[in-house]
């Protein structure tokens, strides 16, 4: 089968976690509690310090990869482990924005079944196919566009919540198309005859 981005990866054995990008991909998930004593704190030199820890939150992001590229470290439970760092961090933010700033709750309804559906499907894989499948594209570009609402509701920049909320919900639903047809071509293609 052709794989349009990255193929699934094969997982021989029993997963590396203990890697230096993996560290960084969970420093995001303990960034979390204290973004949200700041933001729970309702003033604007507390809203300020949040950004600053999700900007550094999102910088190791991009830091996990190119060490995991540069050292040689690049894994398949990196391939688990910085998507899942990443959905525990927005979907906490959105949850607690959704409560307390009016994050649009339609939008973080949509977060949430894809994502539950995405880990589903992951942990399926992982059991009985032993593959795991890195984020594609649409999966980053979604994340992006989430962060920056997630910063215009925390600094309350009233302008740029409609017409972020609508390019991040275009991001959502193109990866919804994107990792649709990734999931049906993978389990459609399960139990048919080798070359069928």
């Amino acid at each position: 089968m052709k794989w349009r981005g990255a193929p699934p990866e094969s997982v021989p054995g029993s997963l590396r976690v203990a890697t230096l990008p993996n560290a960084l991909s969970l420093l995001r998930i303990v960034f979390l509690a204290p973004i949200l004593m700041l933001l729970h704190r309702s003033d604007p030199a507390s809203d300020v310090w949040a950004f600053l820890l999700l900007a550094v939150a999102g910088a190791s992001d991009l830091l996990d990869g190119f060490l995991a590229r540069t050292s040689g470290s690049v894994s398949p439970s990196g391939k688990i482990v910085d998507p899942l760092a990443d959905k525990i961090l927005i979907g906490g933010l959105i949850l607690y924005l959704m409560w307390a700033r009016d994050f649009p709750w339609w939008l973080v309804a949509l977060v949430l079944l894809r994502d539950g559906a995405l880990m589903l499907g992951a942990l399926l894989l992982l059991k009985k196919e032993r593959i795991v499948f890195a984020a594609d594209w649409t999966g980053k570009i979604t994340t992006f566009f989430f962060l920056c609402l997630i910063t215009v509701y925390i600094l309350d920049w009233r302008s740029w919540h409609a017409p972020l909320t609508v390019a991040a919900a275009a991001a959502l639903l193109l990866s919804y198309v994107s990792y649709g047809r990734r999931g049906v071509r993978l389990f459609g293609s399960r139990g048919r005859p080798a070359g069928g």
